[in-house]
């Protein structure tokens, strides 16, 4: 009898010691795998730093902000060109008349031609924008004082400027609209434009600036004119905001 209750004693004291045993095993186990876990997430975690360390950081956040509003409306071209601004004349005014752009978006005024859009250089300065889209020249052919050189000269003015006090702003050059043939004959002056374009576009070269050829975005779509042949209607702006950022560093923020 005594030898039994032994053996029961001995018994229950090692399930007394087993027990603790393999509870701390298991938790030392469990600590175990959440060491592991936590340091697997570290590692990726540096992993992603390290890869961040290489991109532009400024562009990514630009991105970010602007897919949060392209989720609202789609067709926010003030969002996609929210760093950016279009200088130019009227016809680049209207983009803010229709609503298309905000006015940190935008420099331009009616009437302005490259000999006296030096002037709204600071303006440009003090926004400075990533990327900057010029759109000028009819102004400057319809002068009578006007010549190809002049317009030439003033734009390479205006151009060093830019990129004396913007040195890491894209500069992009847009090519002159067209006119109709109605316009056309009531001022033959516009016959030039075509010249005025393959000189902008081998100044553009020479400088080693992006040209963008949006005259024949309208040349073949005349119905996008206004009735003065000169201008364009306000359906033709999400034509042209949309050939800018195909053709310019915006086309990484789609």
């Amino acid at each position: 009898m005594f030898e039994k209750i032994k053996q029961l004693l001995n018994k229950n004291l090692a399930i007394v010691i087993l027990v603790p045993g393999v509870i701390i095993m298991i938790i030392l186990l469990v600590r175990y795998q959440t060491i592991t876990s936590e340091k697997a997430k570290l590692d990726e975690g540096i992993e992603i730093l390290t890869a961040l360390e290489t991109r532009d950081l400024y562009t990514m956040e630009e991105k970010i902000d602007f897919m949060k509003r392209k989720a609202v409306d789609s067709g926010n071209y003030s969002a996609l060109f929210g760093n950016a601004v279009v200088f130019g004349d009227s016809i680049a005014e209207g983009l803010g008349l229709y609503g298309f752009l905000s006015p940190t978006s935008l420099v331009a005024v009616m009437g302005k031609s490259t000999e006296n859009s030096l002037e709204d250089v600071p303006a440009l300065v003090n926004l400075a924008p990533r990327n900057v889209f010029f759109e000028l020249g009819l102004n400057d052919i319809s002068h009578p004082y006007n010549t190809l050189e002049s317009y030439l000269s003033h734009y390479e003015k205006m151009i060093d400027s830019v990129r004396l006090q913007l040195p890491n702003t894209q500069i992009y050059l847009c090519s002159i609209f067209p006119v109709t043939d109605e316009a056309l004959q009531e001022n033959p002056e516009f016959s030039q434009i075509e010249t005025y374009n393959a000189a902008l576009a081998e100044m553009a070269k020479r400088k080693n600036i992006h040209y963008i050829d949006t005259y024949t975005l309208l040349k073949t779509n005349p119905q996008y004119h206004a009735e003065d042949g000169i201008h364009v209607i306000r359906e033709f702006y999400p034509l042209w905001m949309d050939t800018l950022v195909n053709n310019s560093d915006l086309k990484n923020l789609l």
